[in-house]
């Protein structure tokens, strides 16, 4: 049976005989024998004999006058009968037909309802269900947080997500201890109406009462960058990284990846470095690359160039040295550049034009003309590369005939 339905077969069990005891005491048309018979069924659902209790139910079906109070009770008790065995939908039958003779005392029909609500909502029939439950929950004087949020959980599984969101905050506002199973369908609910500021306002609540779980550390970030809120989506999820709860791959990136955004890549690239030492995120040349790069932004650029030249090792193509070499020009070191140039011609490039482009430049910005040429005429045979070689060639002429004179004027 579905979680809580032993307890509501109980109660409704007692309800049931109950009113039946009732009617018979006031003289109407319940029969002494049908009070007794739904008594003895109940004695053996108690025993867990529920087959019994059936066989028993039926064969009494078969003897009560039609279109009575004892056939309604009859049909109401095989109905739970029923559901005891789990056989939900032959107990939607019975109750609904009890419902249909119109003879159960309002407060018995209106729970029935219910029930019928519950079975449809275990069956997945949730637009049956919202038919049963909406007037069932009319009747109540003083619905507890718990019927609330059953109306509230029909309404969101109907997709009417806006009818959903006030009885789930009734009833979370009613409870001494709220659910978390109901918060998250608030959560939900706010989210697929596009109510971020209320997700966001829901989440931190959930994070205050169970901080210990990531995924709404995770949300909450999302939620902030969906409101153009990228500063409070990096703290979120750095107050998670510090309490050790992200663990998920694309938290972590996603949080190195707004550190560089919101203007901070030297914490990304300790993040990073650390989620990688920690093998947090898999050692790769994705995640290598993406170090480097956050070390470049950070200006940190010995550890860009460890990092782009671990990003060749692992690739096993050398197109990460045209980085290294890059960096090594952007600070003037020229032969550093060179040896790196160098190593990436000695293995597979995608770019072969561009390394030999930027070998005839290092070769020419360190007065080895000749070589650079050489290295500039080997561009020009790549079509990517072809006009930026011939203008380079074109430089590094006027570059050895200044080099000359100024060579000549110094002899005297």
């Amino acid at each position: 049976m579905p979680p809580g339905a032993t307890l509501r077969l109980a109660l409704a069990l007692a309800l049931c005989v109950a009113s039946a005891g009732t009617a018979a005491a006031a003289g109407d048309s319940v029969t002494t024998k049908t009070y007794e018979r739904l008594t003895e069924v109940q004695e053996l659902m108690g025993e867990d004999r529920i087959e019994d209790a059936l066989t028993l139910l039926r064969e009494h079906a078969d003897e009560v006058k039609a279109d009575t109070l004892d056939e309604a009770l009859t049909l109401q008790m095989l109905g739970y009968a029923e559901m005891a065995a789990e056989r939900f939908e032959v107990a939607i039958g019975h109750l609904k037909r009890s419902l249909a003779l119109d003879k159960l005392p309002e407060t018995v029909k209106y729970n029935v309802g219910y029930m019928v609500a519950q079975l449809h909502a275990a069956l997945g029939e949730f637009e049956a269900a919202l038919e049963f439950a909406a007037e069932w929950f009319e009747t109540l004087a003083e619905p507890t947080p718990t019927q609330t949020m059953f109306l509230a959980n029909i309404y969101a599984q109907t997709r009417r997500y806006a009818e959903a969101i006030p009885y789930a905050e009734r009833a979370v506002a009613a409870a001494e201890r709220p659910r978390e199973s109901w918060f998250q369908l608030l959560t939900a609910a706010n989210y697929e109406l596009e109510r971020y500021a209320e997700t966001a306002r829901t989440l931190r609540r959930m994070i205050a009462v169970w901080p210990a779980n990531a995924s709404y550390w995770e949300q909450l970030a999302g939620i902030y960058v969906l409101l153009e809120r990228e500063d409070q989506a990096l703290a979120t999820l750095r107050l998670a990284w510090l309490q050790g709860l992200l663990e998920k791959e694309n938290s972590i990136k996603s949080m190195v990846q707004l550190a560089v955004a919101r203007g901070v890549p030297e914490h990304a690239g300790r993040l990073l470095e650390r989620a990688l030492e920690e093998e947090l995120l898999p050692r790769d040349e994705d995640y290598v690359d993406m170090l480097a790069n956050a070390w470049v932004a950070a200006r940190e650029y010995e550890k860009a160039v460890a990092a782009f030249t671990e990003v060749a090792e692992l690739e096993g193509a050398n197109d990460a040295l045209l980085r290294v070499a890059n960096l090594h020009m952007d600070k003037g070191r020229w032969p550093q550049a060179e040896a790196a140039l160098r190593s990436a011609l000695d293995g597979d490039l995608e770019a072969p034009g561009k390394a030999w482009l930027l070998l005839g430049i290092t070769l020419a910005e360190q007065a080895q003309f000749e070589r650079g040429f050489d290295a500039l005429r080997k561009a020009q045979a790549f079509a990517d590369t072809r006009k930026q070689a011939s203008r380079w060639l074109d430089y590094a002429r006027d570059m050895r005939r200044q080099h000359t004179w100024r060579a000549r004027v110094a002899q005297g």
